[in-house]
């Protein structure tokens, strides 16, 4: 298993749209203030597609582990909280 991050920008907030060329994601690091709520919500293609990740916390976390895309290569995220970010990360085999 090889993690490969997604993106240029490298931690992300608010929405948008990033490709993963094996439709698998492999991760999130998700950064938070330890304070307010860190929201981080994964669907396919678009902001009506169907949710493949969902998590709220308040402390840091990694989380890994392959997580399909069902046959799609967008992954829309939405990432909202004050102090909140997300770094995403695709499985490469």
């Amino acid at each position: 298993m090889l993690l490969r991050a997604l993106g240029e920008d490298g931690a992300l907030t608010g929405t948008g749209t990033l490709t993963c060329a094996s439709r698998i994601m492999g991760g999130v690091l998700i950064t938070a203030d330890g304070t307010n709520n860190a929201t981080v919500i994964v669907r396919r293609e678009n902001s009506s597609g169907k949710q493949v990740f969902d998590l709220v916390t308040k402390s840091p976390v990694f989380i890994t582990g392959p997580l399909s895309l069902d046959g799609s290569q967008a992954l829309y995220y939405d990432v909202t909280g004050t102090g909140a970010a997300a770094q995403f990360f695709e499985w490469v085999e």
